[in-house]
């Protein structure tokens, strides 16, 4: 079974230092605009998460660590604790609020049960590699799902939750967090106990979660969110290609191609579809291509041998090659302007959970940012120290 165990966290004393002026997002989804206003920050976690200082910016985020223990800035939690998260925010100008929390999965034992589902690559293991041997402590969580179809552990976060948070903050992409310390033995054994039978679907940090494996950690710092939760989004990632007349030229003869008006016409249209693979294209038009928004059916045939049944591996084997470099983004509006010029962009269906799990048993890993789960965990909310 997968074990998930109170920790020592080590975090910023809230005293001294407001939530607020902590938190960023992790390292793989920080623009370089919000990467300089974050770093003005004296005690942002962005110092730690994404240091700055070129081929020294690993020894930098050392020294800032150091720092900021021996000026009492970070202080070590005495009690073994795991760390409630509520995070609240708005999609489309609909409220969610989603709550999960904080733990230290084992990784010596139960990992058998722990399903990663997308591919890693060694650039950023490299990075984060060199960022932990440097600090000797994780900075950011990864993210992992598990099944409570019976509420039985979002029952005892409710019990820890009623109580007032112990801080609270606004992120920098306007995501409000609250933070609970669950240090009662009854929640935490509670919670023990019912992790005996869960099986985790890893949905972010995969890269984290192999550095820590290879580099000989026991635990990895881990955020654990219930698959029911009315919190959890999954956004669509949407693919724009610079160069795409070969994509273009094979959607022509894989699909039907319906042009629509507007990319919100486009939008309400993949929605509508049926097929999982169905996709929208924003492209320019011309003598060869039917509009700027292009619906696109896949036909039956080009659909066989799709076994996850997931838009975004018919993607990656009826469309892209090896020559093309994908950018991605969650956002459409951002896609349909990255797409201007020469470009396209490649609009996906958003996903369900069930899905995802579904997609994993068939197929094993899937490409690269199949899934994007907003809102990501922030960092600055604990650390994990290694040992």
């Amino acid at each position: 079974m997968p074990r998930v165990l109170p920790f020592h966290g080590v975090r910023f004393d809230w005293r001294r230092v407001a939530l607020k002026e902590a938190l960023c997002p992790p390292y793989d989804v920080i623009p370089d605009a919000m990467a300089r206003r974050l770093r003005a920050g004296r005690h942002n976690a962005i110092h730690l998460e994404l240091p700055a200082g070129g081929k020294r910016k690993y020894e930098a985020a050392a020294k800032t660590w150091r720092r900021w223990l021996d000026d009492g800035v970070l202080i070590r939690d005495l009690i073994p604790s795991l760390y409630v998260i509520e995070q609240s925010f708005e999609i489309g100008g609909k409220a969610y609020r989603r709550t999960g929390f904080l733990g230290s999965l084992r990784l010596d034992e139960g990992l058998r049960q722990v399903t990663p589902h997308e591919k890693t690559f060694s650039k950023p293991k490299q990075d984060r590699w060199k960022l932990l041997d440097a600090v000797k402590a994780q900075i950011s969580p990864i993210f992992a799902l598990y099944e409570d179809p019976g509420s039985r552990v979002r029952k005892v976060l409710a019990r820890v939750t009623s109580r007032p948070a112990a801080a609270e903050g606004r992120a920098p992409d306007g995501v409000t967090v609250k933070v609970w310390r669950a240090i009662e033995s009854d929640a935490l054994a509670g919670i023990e106990r019912a992790f005996a039978t869960k099986r985790l679907l890893i949905a972010d940090g995969h890269h984290r979660l192999e550095v820590s494996k290879s580099y000989g950690c026991r635990g990895v710092m881990c955020y654990l969110c219930a698959e029911e939760d009315p919190g959890l989004r999954v956004l669509p990632t949407h693919r724009i290609v610079a160069e795409p007349a070969m994509a273009l030229e094979k959607a022509a003869v894989t699909c039907r191609l319906k042009p629509v008006s507007s990319l919100r016409a486009l939008e309400a249209a993949i929605g509508k579809q049926a097929s999982p693979f169905s996709f929208g294209i924003v492209s320019k038009s011309g003598r060869s291509w039917p509009g700027r928004y292009v619906l696109a059916i896949p036909t039956e045939a080009s659909a066989r041998g799709i076994r996850s049944g997931l838009g975004v591996e018919w993607l990656a084997r009826r469309l892209f090659g090896e020559q093309d470099r994908l950018t991605f983004t969650h956002d459409s509006r951002e896609a349909a302007s990255m797409a201007d010029g020469s470009g396209a962009a490649f609009l996906v269906k958003p996903v369900e959970v069930a899905a995802i799990r579904k997609a994993v048993r068939r197929i094993g890993l899937l490409p690269q940012k199949s899934t994007y789960f907003y809102p990501k965990v922030e960092a600055g909310i604990v650390f994990h120290e290694i040992r």
